[in-house]
């Protein structure tokens, strides 16, 4: 979900996200549900960035490309879908993730929850490589 989003949808309760240096603040939290604060905890680390103007458009494509396929895996991979075929045809593709998802359990990510909060330089690298191999694929050329 965009960080965007989450922010506008808190604001059309009578609530506020405020940044205080590196601390994220709720105004007037009676004012929402506990799922959308557990929301924003879930996507703390993305709301700062969108916050601090650092969460671009370009990043969002890439950030939700990779919940997609955390999505597919989630789902039990679905053999009738573009990431299956993807997958099947890019094996380096398959082994980065492989890769990515070992780094963020290393970071305390549980496979039940988003990956924004357990994202570092290491695995934004490979968040990226992945994004560009998975782009070229389905833009009809080879990862």
């Amino acid at each position: 979900m965009h960080p965007k989003q989450i922010c506008t949808d808190i604001q059309s309760m009578g609530s506020k996200l405020v940044l205080e240096g590196e601390d994220l603040f709720i105004e007037n939290p009676e004012k929402i549900y506990p799922e959308i604060e557990e929301l924003v905890i879930s996507y703390k680390v993305r709301i700062i960035q969108f916050l601090r103007g650092e969460y671009s458009q370009k990043v969002h494509s890439i950030k939700q490309t990779i919940d997609k396929i955390v999505d597919f895996y989630h789902e039990g991979c679905p053999v009738e879908s573009k990431i299956n075929s993807w997958l099947q045809h890019d094996e380096k593709s398959l082994r980065m993730l492989m890769i990515l998802w070992r780094e963020l359990y290393d970071n305390g990510w549980n496979f039940n929850e988003p990956i924004a909060n357990y994202e570092d330089e290491h695995t934004n690298k490979l968040v990226n490589e992945v994004y560009e191999r998975a782009m070229t694929y389905f833009k009809g050329g080879k990862a």
